[in-house]
This record gives C-alpha cells, structure tokens and sequence, in this order.
C-alpha cells in the first residue's frame, strides 16, 4: 500500500519559460523502492495556463492553454531502479494580444522524456516499521517536438511551438521515508537546455518538491506538497528575454484511489501562492490526472 499510494501524475507544469516544471520530472516513480512492481503503465493528463508580455511588443501579450495526455512506462528491472519513458502528446493554443488578436491551436507529438531513478541508499528499522531511500534521478527531454511550425510563411513564437528543439538534461537526489500510514517524499534537480537551431536557449533550472501522503482508508489517500521552481531567463541569440524565467513556489494537494485491484486514479493541482518572475507574467493553477495500472 505504501508503494502504490505515492502514483502520480507528471508534475511538468510550465511557466516562464513554458517549458520548465515545478517539483519532480518523475514522480511517477516517487514511490521509492519498486520491490513489488516491475512493471507500471500510466496515462497522464495536464492542464495550464501561462501569459506573458512579449518580448519583442511590451504593448502585446502572450498566452498560452496547454493541454498534455502523456503515456509514462516504468520499468524496474532490479529492486533499486527505475526506468521511465514519457510520450507527451501536447495540444497548444497560443494567441499574441495587442491592436488585434492573433493566435494559433496545434497538436502533435511534444518532447520525449528519457528518465531513470537509482536508490543507491537504503535502510528499513524493524522496531520503527520505517523504511528510507536516498536516490539519484538522471533524465533527459529529447527534441522530438515540431519546433519549426509557421502561420502564413513566418514562423511561431517559440512558446508556441510543440517542442523546444533542443536537449533538456536534468540531474537531482531524491529522499523517501515510508512509515505506513505517513509517507514522506522529496526531490531537488537541476535541469539545463541547449540551445535550439533558432539561437533560443530555454533557461536552464532548479527544481524541487516535498510531498506528504496519508493513507485514510485501504484504497484512498491524500496528499499534501510544495513545489518549486527558479529559472534563468530564456535567450535568444545571447539577449536576455525580458519576460521569462523567476521564481514559482506552488501548493500541490492531491488525492489517489484505488478502483480495483492494481488500477489507481489520482488528481493532483498545483496552486501557485509565491511567484518572483522576471518582467510581467502571471500563471494560472496546473492541474493533473493520472491513470495507472501495476503490473506484477
């Protein structure tokens, strides 16, 4: 139950540089040692919401809806490793405000993530009934989004494009602490970006979370965390982009049931309640759904 309890949904909320997320890039393995699930599949939902001045019209606004279904693979193919494959399948509506209104909806294939977790510590005390992990999470997004998308002959915004069009490794530590009915979760990653054949560089990023979970009832817990996120600004070709990057800190409730069997449900949303951002931004909550089956 302690295992199962911690599913969630990816955490890939966007703002600021619309790419970088808050919390954990994989916590649809943050339930610590996979000793009894060698297998899980998941289906992922996300919503946001971000707008921005625009860099190149202070007069103009940007914003953008976008909504992701994400299949997430994870594989452990021994107790202390995770193996994590997500497909985003990004649907993207972005409009630009000003003396008019222009805007544009796609949807198509988004960045693939490449993950793994690696809990090279752990200790269990038999007279506590508690058990800890210390990890190690490495990944990387891959280009695979269109990134070269165009409106009559000119190309987008990159913020309106599906996919950043450069590599996106991350590396970070990760702490559980499991002492049914309580669970204790928390991350800290660093995340860079190249820079696209654009000359656009998306900030690199720190990332963190702490979740708590307490299982009310066999097949029904609730969650409670903080996630956070502190970016650089975007450039393109070397220039600062005024409107991008800062500080987001971010309330995350959530709740995960158990329908039947190995099959969980969990909804999860974050809600922003401390934001420094550079030049004039505003961000909506980010909210998730997460579907997943263990497979033993």
């Amino acid at each position: 139950m302690a295992a199962a309890a911690l599913v969630a949904a990816a955490p890939h909320a966007a703002f600021a540089c619309s790419v970088c997320g808050c919390g954990d890039p994989l916590v649809d393995v943050s339930d610590s040692v996979p000793y009894a699930v060698p297998l899980r599949v998941a289906v992922d939902f996300e919503l946001l919401t971000a707008t921005a001045a625009s860099d190149e019209d202070p007069a103009a606004e940007e914003s953008v809806t976008q909504v992701t279904v994400r299949p997430v693979v994870v594989y452990s193919p021994i107790e202390s490793v995770n193996l994590v494959l997500q497909l985003p399948i990004v649907s993207k509506a972005w409009t630009l405000t000003g003396d008019g209104e222009d805007g544009v909806t796609h949807v198509g294939l988004g960045d693939i993530d490449v993950g793994a977790r690696w809990f090279f510590f752990e200790k269990t005390d038999f007279d506590t009934q508690s058990r800890q992990a210390l990890g190690l999470t490495g990944g990387i997004t891959l280009p695979t989004g269109a990134n070269g998308a165009t409106e009559a002959g000119v190309r987008l915004d990159d913020h309106a494009q599906l996919g950043t069009g450069a590599f996106g490794p991350y590396l970070g530590l990760s702490y559980a602490y499991h002492r049914d009915p309580w669970n204790l979760f928390t991350t800290v990653m660093g995340r860079v970006r190249t820079r696209n054949s654009y000359g656009y560089h998306y900030g690199d990023a720190l990332q963190w979370g702490v979740r708590g979970d307490y299982r009310i009832l066999d097949g029904l817990a609730v969650e409670l965390g903080v996630d956070g996120r502190y970016a650089a600004f975007d450039t393109l070709d070397d220039e600062d982009q005024t409107n991008t990057g800062g500080l987001v800190l971010a309330a995350a409730p959530g709740l995960a049931v158990n329908v039947v069997d190995d099959l969980w449900l969990r909804a999860r949303v974050q809600i922003p309640f401390v934001t420094s951002l550079h030049g004039n931004q505003t961000v909506g909550p980010t909210y998730f759904a997460s579907v997943q089956v263990l497979l033993r």
